[in-house]
């Protein structure tokens, strides 16, 4: 579940839009974030952006999460590039908003935790002890109850979800 302050942020839907080929969609993004990659190398501005655009939309017409991710990265390695990380940071917290949001519909431990980590990056806090709520809600048994203790601890929030942390120190008063 998406808490209701998250999903006004949250646009488009993970469904696949009908008629669209999602053979060949799904990861259709890698390859142009491979041009990306190539371009800022180049330092080849333009084509990095056009790049961005291509592997935006084909992770939008992909049902997962992961390209969303990918392409939030690589909208901040432009904005770096391009002394406009103030807008790349834009782009990327839409895209990690929709990623998250499609993570929760997946019941994808693994997204949630990326979307965290994602948003860390972006130094949003408030965001990540959500993120962190949402994987405590998915956290199945204790190695991911140990996933989401280790990503707090690397992450270095104030306080981890309540729920892991209570059996986290229940395990440890019983080993």
């Amino acid at each position: 579940m998406v808490p209701r302050r998250l999903a006004g942020h949250l646009g488009g839907s993970s469904e696949p839009r009908p008629g669209s080929r999602q053979s060949g969609v799904g990861s259709a993004w890698r390859g142009h974030l491979r041009v990306v990659d190539r371009a800022l190398g180049q330092r080849d501005i333009d084509e990095a952006q056009r790049a961005w655009e291509s592997a935006h939309l084909a992770a939008v017409e992909s049902p997962s999460w992961e390209g969303l991710i990918a392409t939030g990265e690589a909208s901040l390695r432009i904005g770096d590039a391009t002394s406009g990380r103030t807008a790349a940071e834009l782009s990327a917290r839409r895209a990690y908003f929709a990623a998250l949001y499609r993570a929760c519909r997946a019941n994808s431990f693994e997204g949630i935790l990326r979307a965290a980590e994602a948003f860390d990056a972006l130094g949003d806090r408030e965001v990540v002890e959500e993120c962190l709520g949402l994987a405590e809600l998915q956290a199945d048994g204790e190695q991911t109850r140990r996933q989401v203790m280790a990503l707090v601890g690397r992450l270095g929030t104030k306080a981890g979800p309540s729920n892991v942390n209570a059996a986290a120190a229940g395990s440890a008063g019983a080993a």
